[in-house]
This record gives C-alpha cells, sequence and structure tokens, in this order.
C-alpha cells in the first residue's frame, strides 16, 4: 500500500489530535478493564444458577472474595488485581480477577475447583440445558452458557477439568450464530502416501537486533526513564526450493503497520525472497505505528534495514535439508485456561491452548530451525518501555538453542480477545519462567515429532481490503496522512504449504472465534495461524460477539474485518480465485 501524504489545515490537524487525545485517554483507561470481562450485575438481577462459593461476578467485592475463600496464597497487579487460591484438585490454582484493584469487584473467576452437580458434560447439560456455543477440540470440549455467567471445560472422557464464572448479563452467540465447533478430527496430512518433496529443500537462519540505538528514537516522556533490560530481536529463518523462497521472521515488535512494513516487502520481492514478519506484539517494545502519540521514525527506518540485512544474511547460509519434522499438542485446560501461561481474558474458558512446532533437519542430523506457533499476548511486563525487553519470547528463543534445536522462530496466533498471558504477576522474574517453560514443552514436543508428510515450498499472496468504519482509526488515517482505497484498508494475506505444515497469515489480532472456522478447513500438519504478520489491523472480531461497549472493539477496524479475513482464507485454502 503506497501513503500518500496529504496537508492537513490548522484547525482539521487539532479536530484530528483531539479526536486521537481522547482515543488514547479511552485507551488507557479501559485497556486495563480488557483484561476482565465487564458488566455489573445489581441486587435486582436474577442469580446465576452456578457459582463459586457464593461469588457473583460483576457484584461480589475483594472483602467477600476474602471472606468466603481466606487469604489468597498469592495476589499481585496483573492489569487488573489477581488472587490465586489452591484449587481443590491437587497441584492446581483457582484463579480470581479483580476489577478496579485489590480492593474492587469480581471480574471472573477461573477454577479448577469444580462445583457440586456439575462432574460430567451429561450432568451439566441436564442443569442448564443446550449450550449457546460448543467447542470441540482434540483432547477437551467448552460449553458456552454465556447468559448463565458460565463456561465449562471438559476432558476427552467428559469430566469437568475447569470452570469460568463471568458477569451473566448477556449471550455471546446470537441464535443466527454458529452453535458448534468441531477441531477434534485429526488433520489430514496433504500427501497419505507420507512422501514429502525434500528435492533441493534449503534454509537458512539469521538473526539480527532491533533496539534502539538511542533513547531519542522513543516518545518524549519515556526518553528520560528508558532503560534497556534485554535486546530486541529479529529471528530468520529462510526456506527456499526452485523458484520460490518464503522467510520467516519473528520479530520482538510492538506493531508497525503495512505501510511501513511494505517497503521491505518490496525490497525482498526483487531478490525473489517473500516475507513473513510476524510481530511477537510486545509491550515492552517502542510503539513502531504511533498509536500512543509518538510515532517514532528513525526507529521504524533501522527496524526496516535490519529485517533486509537479516533475511539476506539468511540467503548467503542456506544449507541443504535433511528431514522436516513436525508436532502438534494441546495444552491440558484445567481451570478453563492453560495455568500460568494463556487465558482468554474477553470470554473466560474460550481458548485454543495448541502448541505447533516444525524443525529443519540438517544432513548431520541436528535442527536447523525450529518453528514455535501458539497463541499469547506478549505483554508480561508493564507496558510503556520503561525497562525494554523481549519478554517471554526471548527466554524461550534462547533457551531452545541451548537446548539443540537451532534457530528459534516464534509465530504468535490468533491472539485477539483477549488471549494473553497467565503469570502470577508482570516481571521480567515471571517473564523468565515463562519463557523456560514455553521452552520445556517445547522441548517436550520435539522428541515427539515426526518426519512431516506432503509437498514441498508453495507461497501464495492476496492482498485484502477491509471497510474502515472505526472513528478513530479513520482519525488516525489522516493525521498519517493515509489516503484509503475507497474507504477501505489495504493489507496482505498469505497461503504457505511446507511440506506438511500449512499456514494462513492473518494482518492483526484474530480472536479465537474466527480462527476456529479457518482452522477446520485447513488440511495441513500442523495447521497453523499467523497474528500480525505483515500488519496490524487491530483486534478482528466476529460478527456474532460484536458489542459496542468494549475495548476490544474500539480498536478495531470494524465489524466488516473479520467475514473479510475469513472468506479470503477460505479461498486460499479452497484454491478459489
Amino acid at each position: 500500500m503506497k501513503l500518500f501524504r496529504v496537508e492537513l489545515s490548522t484547525m482539521t490537524r487539532l479536530l484530528v489530535l483531539t479526536t486521537l487525545l481522547l482515543a488514547l485517554v479511552y485507551t488507557v483507561r479501559h485497556g486495563a478493564e480488557a483484561q476482565v470481562p465487564k458488566g455489573t450485575v445489581s441486587a435486582n438481577d436474577s442469580p446465576p444458577p452456578v457459582r463459586f462459593n457464593g461469588l457473583i461476578p460483576g457484584r461480589s467485592n475483594a472483602a467477600e472474595v476474602r471472606a468466603a475463600l481466606g487469604e489468597p496464597l498469592h495476589e499481585a497487579s496483573w492489569y487488573s488485581w489477581k488472587m490465586l487460591y489452591r484449587s481443590a484438585r491437587p497441584g492446581l490454582l483457582d484463579s480470581v480477577q479483580l476489577e478496579g484493584g485489590r480492593n474492587g469487584r469480581v471480574g471472573c473467576i477461573e477454577a479448577a475447583s469444580i462445583p457440586a452437580g456439575y462432574e460430567t458434560t451429561a450432568r451439566v447439560r441436564l442443569k442448564l440445558g443446550e449450550p449457546e456455543y460448543e467447542l470441540r477440540m482434540k483432547t477437551f470440549s467448552m460449553l458456552d452458557y454465556a447468559a448463565k455467567g458460565v463456561r465449562l471445560v471438559f476432558d476427552a472422557k467428559g469430566a469437568t477439568i475447569g470452570v469460568a464464572y463471568f458477569p451473566h448479563l448477556k449471550s455471546r452467540v446470537h441464535d443466527g450464530g454458529r452453535k458448534l465447533m468441531d477441531l477434534g478430527k485429526p488433520s489430514p496430512s496433504i500427501d497419505s502416501s507420507g512422501t514429502t518433496n525434500l528435492s533441493d529443500l534449503r534454509v537458512g537462519t539469521a538473526e539480527i537486533k532491533l533496539t534502539p540505538l538511542s533513547p531519542d528514537w522513543l516518545a518524549p516522556q519515556y526518553r528520560a526513564k528508558f532503560k534497556l533490560h534485554d535486546d530486541l530481536w529479529a529471528r530468520c529463518a529462510l526456506f527456499a526450493q526452485g523458484k520460490n523462497a518464503v522467510a520467516f521472521v519473528g520479530a520482538d515488535l510492538f506493531v508497525m503497520s503495512y505501510a511501513d512494513i511494505a517497503p521491505i516487502i518490496e525490497r525482498l520481492a526483487r531478490d525473489g525472497i517473500q516475507l513473513i514478519l510476524a510481530q511477537s506484539h510486545n509491550h515492552a517494545a517502542p510503539d513502531d505505528v504511533g498509536v500512543y502519540g509518538h510515532y517514532p521514525a528513525e526507529h521504524v527506518k533501522y527496524v526496516q534495514e535490519q529485517i533486509v540485512q537479516c533475511v539476506l544474511a539468511a540467503r548467503a547460509h542456506l544449507q541443504p535439508v535433511k528431514e522436516l519434522r513436525a508436532a502438534s499438542r494441546e495444552l491440558p485446560m484445567d481451570g478453563a485456561r492453560v495455568q500460568g501461561l494463556i487465558r482468554n481474558a474477553r470470554n473466560p474458558g474460550l481458548v485454543d491452548p495448541t502448541l505447533n512446532l516444525i524443525q529443519a533437519i540438517g544432513r548431520d542430523g541436528k535442527p536447523i530451525t525450529t518453528l514455535v506457533n501458539f497463541a499469547c499476548h506478549v505483554e508480561g511486563l508493564e507496558t510503556g518501555v520503561v525497562e525494554m525487553s523481549a519478554d517471554f519470547p526471548g527466554y524461550m528463543c534462547e533457551q531452545i538453542r541451548a537446548d539443540g534445536g537451532g534457530q528459534a522462530v516464534f509465530l504468535n496466533g490468533a491472539v485477539g480477545g483477549m488471549v494473553s498471558g497467565d503469570t502470577r504477576a508482570r516481571t521480567h522474574e515471571e517473564a523468565r519462567v515463562c519463557g523456560l517453560e514455553w521452552a520445556r514443552l517445547v522441548r517436550q514436543l520435539a522428541a515427539t515429532a515426526r518426519p512431516a508428510r506432503g509437498g514441498g515450498l508453495a507461497f501464495q499472496s492476496r492482498r485484502v481490503e477491509i471497510p474502515l468504519t472505526n472513528p478513530r482509526f479513520q482519525a488516525f488515517a489522516k493525521l498519517r496522512g493515509t489516503r484509503l482505497v475507497r474507504g477501505r484498508m489495504v493489507t496482505t494475506m498469505a497461503h504457505i504449504r511446507l511440506g506438511g505444515a500449512e499456514f494462513i497469515t492473518v494482518p492483526g489480532e484474530l480472536l479465537p472465534e474466527v480462527s476456529f472456522e479457518i482452522l477446520e478447513r485447513m488440511t495441513g500438519f500442523p495447521r497453523m495461524i499467523v497474528g500480525l504478520a505483515n500488519d496490524e489491523i487491530g483486534y478482528i472480531i466476529p460478527t456474532s460477539d460484536y458489542r459496542d461497549d468494549e475495548y476490544e472493539e474500539t480498536m478495531s477496524l470494524g465489524p466488516a474485518a473479520a467475514p473479510t479475513i475469513l472468506d479470503t482464507a477460505l479461498r486460499m485454502i479452497g484454491g478459489v480465485r
């Protein structure tokens, strides 16, 4: 997409800046609230049918939590206030999230303790009736009773393993919405013969720093207190076969827009290289899009140059691939979340806990690179670039290399809505613990990896135009001097096959409900959504769950984004022009 700079009058700029300032205040205030479901339940409202020790999210307060449960095992700020209690099931924890700080109101509860009478799927259906929505995965299932303030998670045998409680005010899926999503069937391999076309497949790796060279590159409010905890990196694995060359770059970036990534794409395309820039969405990195009021042009230019050099360095080190190995695993959902790692703050209990990996093995039998894919916001540290860090992906990638996995490349997934971390607190030590735990899971999964089956390397991309109806984003585009195409934001998506693996790239933060519809149609193993790839258009929200009073909607292009992204993905998967 080309940028067209336009001259704005002083009055127009003032109006635009005022709009953005109001949007920024809203974002700062409501961004914290996005970590707990919103909703006030009054004394006049009927109580929910299922309660955790008598507590009612949206009504009960912190004092009532302590009266009912005692002092927590651990408590700390995590945007909202988090209180952890020992579960009735050994080795697990129940989590209470408060809205409004330590003395606030209960926003939601994610519990591994199971209420009496709700121990199985059959008993739940008998008591609560048919759910609004049902999710079936390989190792677990979830029943959604949003209007009753509860979602329940079951293991493969139908035993209840987690319950999420939240304000019981409204349905999430309307009558016309899709009621069942079944991803429980094994994803078929592209080629059932068991052969893989590795003829002349090569891979090269490289990494390069993205850390700002000067505090002057940051927003003025951060320059004086800037500290560097650890460096930001771009990590690249470039696969080449015949005329195809695809560079997967995992970058410790907050966000960059397509307008600033397009020059990188165009530069590498001249060398016959297709770029997938997978931004980790690291909140402890500079704001390279200017959404918080300052556009760091120097850092953006530096990132552009560094990524080009990283990809070219990887191409210079191409070596034959003896074998591709693949593995995929759903992590345990006890407590309606992946404890210590992933939770959904917008819709508690609605999580895709899948960890995927692809390893390219060299002629010496050792991994040259490990591509890691899962979905989780990288915001385990306080926002604001007070102490810059790569957060948990940095620790994870370093440990994967130390474990013999070669160059690690992190490809974040469908993180929207808010698929976020479940660490005990937002500290560097907790980020380290989280990263090392992910590395341990990758090491464990890699030991089960099997030779990939299917074709070789294939790549296709498509231009996507999405109507921009959010007035805040319209004002931001106007300030940046970006001329839209018929009121639409232009971006791209890609479909890649590598051996038996299949990738769909998404230019923003896709909510898991939409990702399920894409994954359902994919045929590869593993099947992977790569989020924030080559762009960041904000949250991509299913129309059935689009709301007028939530944080994610204020940071979205509008309700047309999800149907457009879904339609494009399904067309690429099905080979439809």
